[in-house]
């Protein structure tokens, strides 16, 4: 996530900070520093959001235990994310990471709970709720203990993309397919947060209009993202490969590629050994620009191309849906498409967004694609 300054690693997941967190500082110098003055008002901010990191530390280490990577985990002045590889598919495995991040929080309360009780008694005064933002270890105590078993109530409520919008997926998972059930909590999570951002109007919570904003929109562009996803999962790479591209040989001259790119739509071209036919690597026209900005109208392309071994692969009937994972995990350009052990050709994410485009405009992404590769 840009703008992001990386504090250090937990369990192998890198955590960060925004650049907007500053201001979440300055708002908690002001509203809890209290008597105490801005100091301890920025000390029980830094301890509100330590909660916060636990609790997408919980999402994150179930996700993990899944085998699902975590990419970091970045704090914002409206909480926390957690970026993992992947999200869950399957029902029970979403339902166990999404629960994860709450139950962190439960776990926490109930540690605080006799400590807090505890104290109270050591120092003679009452529980009540006007402890929450009085000064001292027992304000702070209490003031976590409100924090955990807010944050906990507070993402259970069944507004995808919240935990508990995240549990409704889940268990409607159990009973229709992932996409349908995307959806519906897609569906819910939208009228809660209409129902939030109205809320925030009467009673004036900015804060509360913010988490209205990113339900709504943020919701959306996952379920966006599924029905992407499902729809490329139904295409396969051997019918987005294109035929009868132009592969180059290995003593070819970056003026003769240019001349090929100038007279046909290709960007890229495999380079293969004449006598096996093997892949040998990869010239695109990002490479072929570089080396006629230095004067090498006349170098081989064998000079200038990336070689086979950096070129991520992928199998004629793996789906779109992996390719375009393993080109966005790669930052590659193409990937070289193998039948067993003979290569077919190079595949790219324009082939990708090509066939969906297709798909989405004609409907087809719900009946069975019955082309066949050339």
């Amino acid at each position: 996530m840009s703008w992001s300054i990386k504090l250090g690693r937990i369990f192998g997941i890198d955590i960060k900070v925004h650049l907007t967190f500053l201001l979440i500082l300055v708002w908690g110098a002001l509203n809890y520093g209290g008597s105490a003055g801005p100091l301890y008002g920025v000390v029980v901010t830094l301890a509100l959001f330590t909660l916060v990191l636990l609790h997408e530390l919980g999402h994150s280490l179930a996700a993990i235990g899944y085998g699902i990577p975590v990419k970091d985990i970045t704090l914002l002045p409206i909480g926390g994310v957690a970026r993992l590889e992947r999200m869950p598919e399957k029902p029970l495995h979403e339902l166990v990471v999404a629960l994860a991040g709450p139950a962190v929080n439960v776990i926490l309360a109930m540690v605080l709970l006799p400590i807090v009780a505890v104290l109270a008694v050591m120092q003679g005064v009452p529980l009540s709720a006007g402890m929450l933002m009085q000064p001292g270890l027992l304000g702070l105590l209490v003031f976590l203990l409100t924090a955990n078993v807010s944050l906990a109530v507070f993402n259970m409520i069944p507004a995808f993309p919240l935990d508990g919008g995240r549990v409704l997926r889940a268990i409607l998972g159990f009973f229709v397919d992932y996409q349908q059930a995307t959806q519906a909590a897609v569906t819910v999570g939208r009228i809660l947060a209409i129902g939030l951002g109205l809320l925030a109007v009467f009673t004036g919570q900015i804060s509360l209009a913010l988490i209205a904003v990113f339900i709504f929109f943020v919701g959306g562009q996952e379920g966006q993202a599924v029905a992407t996803r499902g729809i490329l999962r139904r295409a396969r790479v051997a019918q987005a490969l294109t035929n009868n591209a132009v592969a180059l040989s290995p003593e070819a001259t970056v003026g003769q590629v240019a001349s090929l790119m100038m007279s046909s739509r290709q960007s890229d071209f495999a380079v293969l050994d004449p006598a096996s036919g093997q892949l040998l690597g990869v010239t695109t026209s990002h490479n072929v620009a570089r080396a006629m900005e230095q004067g090498r109208w006349r170098s081989g392309v064998a000079e200038i191309m990336q070689q086979a071994r950096n070129i991520p692969t992928i199998a004629l009937n793996a789906s779109l849906d992996e390719l375009q994972e393993k080109l966005v995990q790669t930052s590659s350009r193409v990937a070289a498409v193998y039948d067993g052990l003979y290569f077919r050709g190079l595949i790219s994410l324009e082939d990708v967004y090509r066939v969906f485009q297709f798909l989405s405009q004609s409907g087809s992404s719900r009946r069975r694609i019955g082309w066949q590769a050339g």
